[in-house]
């Protein structure tokens, strides 16, 4: 495997890529929907816990909370600079392929680690 992921460039399809990014895009959305039930689960377990301790008299009160993240606007930012581009298809570096396609792009991995935070399976 090749350590320079903008050593290869391979030509795609765009509407091809367009429709993989909104594919990424609905499974973000499904995610952040998740993680807004898990989000709101976990504050009202945080809550009681903390209200137990302020009844009892315990003044540490802290909750300890990570809000989910909706990144949506920037899949739709990413269509929008793929429909503008004239050829019907489009050049990609090996990162750029793994950004796009894989949806390893910076704003997708924060949000996905902040929108699985709470998911049960992660939950010990």
């Amino acid at each position: 495997m090749r350590h320079n992921q903008d050593a290869r460039v391979i030509l795609v399809n765009k509407a091809q890529l367009i429709n993989k990014i909104k594919e990424n895009k609905a499974i973000h959305i499904k995610e952040y929907e998740q993680a807004i039930v898990d989000y709101r689960e976990e504050a009202k377990k945080q809550l009681k816990e903390q209200t137990s301790r302020l009844t009892e008299g315990k003044l540490d009160i802290k909750l300890d909370l990570r809000s989910p993240v909706d990144n949506k606007d920037e899949y739709d930012k990413l269509v929008q600079v793929f429909e503008w581009e004239v050829k019907d298809e489009v050049e990609l570096s090996q990162g750029e392929f793994n950004e796009y396609i894989l949806d390893e792009l910076p704003f997708a991995k924060i949000a996905k680690l902040s929108n699985t935070f709470y998911s049960k399976s992660l939950i010990r």
